[in-house]
């Protein structure tokens, strides 16, 4: 029990330090088939932009993830039903798991309050805004942990960078029309005087 209890703060403090996942509060898996993900993903989009990663269950990659969580929740005694509904939000505060939400919840006030609550040992669900009898230990998240860290990673990777030749051409278009205003005025000003 110590060397499973050891292994889960080192695994939390190593993924607490230096890790992409501290960058989030909310990673959630949906289906592009679901409104209700469509709607939690275009609220997080709005209320927590950059602070919300979402894999498509659809995906490669969000299938496997989304599957490790789910062999994590029904060996931990949540419902097989519960376990496969879909959106489901893992919650993090620096990195750490805080919670895991079923459902759609769009109220800015239950996030934060999540959001704000401490890192223990154990990890609660969450039914919508309701808390489960169900909760998981630290420990039992610590590989799916490790696989959405490179799975972030690859997916921030992907993720288009600006082009720098689009912001060149709004500078030049600016001056353009800023020289066109100028000449405007000079004409007005020189045919009324």
């Amino acid at each position: 029990m110590a060397t499973i209890l050891i292994c889960g703060i080192a695994v939390n403090a190593l993924i607490v330090a230096g890790s992409s996942l501290t960058n989030y509060n909310f990673i959630t898996f949906g289906s592009k088939t679901c409104p209700h993900c469509k709607n939690l993903h275009d609220f997080f989009s709005k209320n927590y932009q950059g602070r919300y990663c979402f894999f498509w269950v659809e995906d490669s990659d969000g299938s496997r993830l989304f599957y490790e969580l789910y062999t994590v929740e029904i060996n931990h005694g949540l419902s097989q039903g519960y376990a496969y509904a879909v959106p489901q939000t893992l919650v993090l505060r620096d990195g750490a798991p805080i919670a895991v939400v079923i459902g759609e919840v769009t109220d800015v006030g239950f996030w934060n309050q999540l959001v704000s609550s401490d890192v223990t040992g154990e990890i609660p669900i969450y039914l919508g805004s309701n808390k489960h009898n169900v909760v998981l230990p630290n420990e039992s998240l610590a590989k799916l942990l490790s696989d959405l860290e490179k799975a972030v990673q690859t997916q921030t990777s992907q993720t288009p960078q600006p082009n720098n030749n689009a912001s060149l051409s709004l500078i030049g278009l600016g001056l353009v029309i800023v020289g066109i205003a100028a000449l405007v005025l000079y004409v007005v000003k020189r045919v009324t005087s």
